[in-house]
């Protein structure tokens, strides 16, 4: 993995070129004081850089090799597309623990050498999470994808996607209100970072909103864990929330088609 270049400044640029310069009047025989104070650089360079032709990087080098590095750079990078990002902590630790495998004195990591890491392969970058369920994510398949676009085919055939009017979309998103949002290692540029986990939330929230393609907006459903109606989860909605509790926050049969009873039936004009 190629590490990330700096851009260099007009001046940098200028005094490499200077330096060549005098490089080059020096092994044409002029003194190096003479050529120095023409090109106006320091003496001790000139006389560094002709000793040396090929100077090592300043700075110290890195804890581990760039073979070793890259390696864990791509290991980051291979958890984040499973599913399983890690954050600042997750990767201080593999650090620890690759560094005692390979025998290193020093073990210990801290946040300057973790962002001199992140520094240094430009394919990585901090990026924010979104909660996935791992389980949900596994039941949408290639065949339902295919079936869902049959499904469309089949109504357009018939008729039913003739007009805006006729074509309604209901889209559920569950909020998880107990899943904490991370910063983690991830592909750069990549927006959407999924973050799996196991087994149920311990509260969830779901909202149903639903329109048509000729802009009608209806009342949006928010469905929350519990087992009684809050009135004052309704303040300040303006009559635009249609309000459900269950015990789980997960949509369910019941709340769904009592919502297209008393939303969506009504609004509907088209026969079709």
């Amino acid at each position: 993995m190629a590490v990330r270049s700096q851009l260099k400044t007009a001046f940098q640029v200028h005094q490499e070129l200077s330096l060549e310069a005098a490089i080059h009047e020096v092994k044409n025989g002029q003194s190096q004081a003479s050529a120095a104070k023409i090109y106006r650089i320091s003496r001790t360079t000139l006389r560094n850089r002709l000793q040396n032709s090929t100077p090592s990087s300043v700075g110290a080098p890195t804890k581990f090799a760039s073979h070793e590095e890259d390696r864990l750079a791509e290991f980051f990078l291979a958890c984040s597309d499973q599913g399983v990002p890690l954050n600042r902590y997750h990767c201080l630790q593999i650090f620890s623990e690759v560094a005692i495998e390979l025998g290193m004195q020093s073990t210990t990591f801290n946040d300057a050498f973790f962002n001199r890491f992140i520094s240094r392969h430009p394919d990585v970058s901090l990026r924010i999470t979104h909660a996935s369920n791992r389980k949900k994510d596994r039941e949408w398949t290639t065949e339902l994808c295919e079936e869902y676009i049959s499904r469309l085919r089949s109504l357009f055939d018939r008729g039913f996607l003739e007009r805006p009017e006729q074509v309604w979309n209901l889209d559920e998103t569950a909020f998880d209100t107990s899943e904490m949002y991370d910063r983690v290692v991830a592909r750069e540029g990549v927006n959407q970072i999924p973050s799996q986990f196991d087994g149920n939330e311990k509260e969830c929230v779901t909202i149903l909103p639903c329109g048509n393609a000729a802009g009608v907006q209806l009342k949006f459903m928010a469905l929350y864990a519990g087992k009684v109606h809050v009135q004052s989860r309704l303040d300040d909605t303006f009559g635009l929330c249609y309000h459900a509790v269950n015990s789980s926050g997960y949509m369910d049969t019941v709340h769904f088609a009592n919502y297209i009873r008393k939303e969506v039936f009504p609004a509907i004009n088209e026969l079709k």
